[in-house]
């Protein structure tokens, strides 16, 4: 999971430790077949809230509280983590490359981590090389024979 959640980023690797920890989170609080409860309700004996959930690396304008006047009062930064001791997030600040935990955020909800060789088509030259082509739309052919498709 966080080889996955390092490889799907293009964070520096030296923050595989918030990976780690993220991940552990999401398995303590994540519902199971196997028992009828979550760590995370054995531990604590009441519920899991979910609402606080944000995806990992997601963009983030994040408030932050020094600065001249003219500045602006916002950075774009990436959530890496859940903060233990305070009700915010650890948050990293690529511009600055720092580390600070705020809970005075706006989460980009419509973007998300950005690969650029996301949604390009591979093509093998005849050399057996391939080539990313970026120019070409890539349309997933689906058999939808016998699916009944609802539409509102």
């Amino acid at each position: 999971m966080i080889r996955s959640m390092m490889n799907f980023t293009e964070l520096p690797p030296s923050l595989w430790g918030y990976a780690l920890e993220t991940a552990a989170k999401l398995l303590n609080i994540a519902p199971s077949k196997s028992v009828p409860h979550t760590p995370y309700e054995i531990w604590h004996g009441k519920p899991v809230s979910y609402k606080y959930l944000r995806v990992w690396d997601s963009p983030t304008y994040v408030k932050r509280l020094v600065g001249d006047k003219l500045d602006s009062r916002s950075s774009l930064c990436r959530v890496i983590g859940y903060s233990k001791e305070t009700a915010g997030y650890f948050f990293y600040d690529p511009a600055e490359q720092k580390i600070f935990i705020s809970r005075n955020a706006i989460f980009l909800k419509k973007d998300f981590p950005s690969d650029s060789r996301r949604g390009e088509v591979l093509i093998e030259e005849s050399n057996g090389e391939p080539q990313h082509d970026s120019t070409t739309s890539f349309e997933p052919t689906v058999n939808t024979d016998g699916v009944l498709v609802l539409r509102r």
